[in-house]
């Protein structure tokens, strides 16, 4: 069923876990996703980014998704990943988004606040996201480096939260995009005084390759959602591969594809499994 991410973001915080926000590209992704989210009875962000809403068509990607989500066994929140503007925003609240990101990280201060303040008063009662510091890398390509990135300064972060409203901040403590090179540190000194620092509920993108422990961590220390892209897609892409010489005879899509949509939604249960470990089905 489709529903506002608020419903999501409160379920996490009532249970002291994260939901997982898993970025879609098209039929197959979002068939993984429905899929995994059913098998573990757990509610999920299914996201879309600006690439694949440019790859995909943006009335035509939306609409299967919306569709999908709608016609889920579970709580599914259709969410704009990284929108870059305040008119960006508007658009995917009238495609019927539950869920929004507004990202300004990349500007000052002052003009964050200002256009954060202006994609929520968009959004209506719906629940809007924000970014402070630099999560780097790239969402839909592979490799990242955190180093000489920004991350999130706890006391911009509570003035963020204070003058603009938002219902939960994507902060930079050391994550990036895409794989990392060499093990990622996370700053959980610096997370642990972000989340003393606000009252809202804090988000974590780039989680592909942080070991478990520290994922676990990060929970324990106010973050309730947890975006994970680039590790899921690799088991897609590593099935493919392993289909292709045999199913490239056949010409046969159909099996091309089947196996790696079951190969992603696993990779998805075990990371929904990990974020909701405290919450039994």
């Amino acid at each position: 069923m489709l529903v506002s991410g608020q419903e999501l973001l409160a379920w996490a915080v009532a249970n002291k876990c994260a939901v997982a926000s898993f970025n879609t590209y098209n039929l197959e992704t979002t068939r993984a996703f429905i899929q995994a989210a059913e098998t573990t009875q757990k509610p999920i962000f299914l996201a879309l980014g600006s690439g694949a809403l440019a790859y995909g068509d943006f009335a035509t990607l939306v609409a299967l998704t919306k569709v999908a989500a709608e016609t889920a066994k579970v709580a599914v929140a259709l969410h704009i990943d990284h929108g870059e503007s305040p008119e960006v925003i508007e658009r995917c609240f009238q495609a019927g988004f539950t869920s929004f990101m507004f990202d300004g990280s990349h500007l000052s201060l002052e003009d964050n606040i200002r256009l954060t303040r202006e994609a929520k008063d968009r959004v209506g009662a719906y629940p809007l996201e924000a970014e402070l510091g630099g999560v780097g890398g790239d969402e839909d390509a592979a490799g990242s480096q955190a180093s000489d990135i920004p991350m999130t300064d706890p006391r911009e972060a509570a003035r963020l939260a204070d003058e603009t409203g938002v219902d939960s901040l994507a902060i930079a403590i050391g994550n990036a995009h895409g794989l990392y090179k060499g093990k990622p540190k996370l700053d959980f000194t610096r997370l642990e005084q972000i989340h003393h620092a606000v009252n809202i509920p804090l988000v974590l993108h780039g989680a592909s390759g942080i070991p478990d422990e520290d994922i676990t961590t990060a929970i324990t220390h106010g973050v309730r959602k947890i975006n994970v892209n680039t590790e899921i897609r690799g088991r897609f892409f590593a099935t493919l591969q392993e289909q292709l010489p045999e199913t490239s005879k056949s010409l046969n899509l159909i099996g091309l594809m089947s196996p790696a949509i079951e190969a992603m939604a696993q990779a998805a249960q075990e990371k929904m499994t990990l974020f909701a470990s405290c919450v039994r089905a």
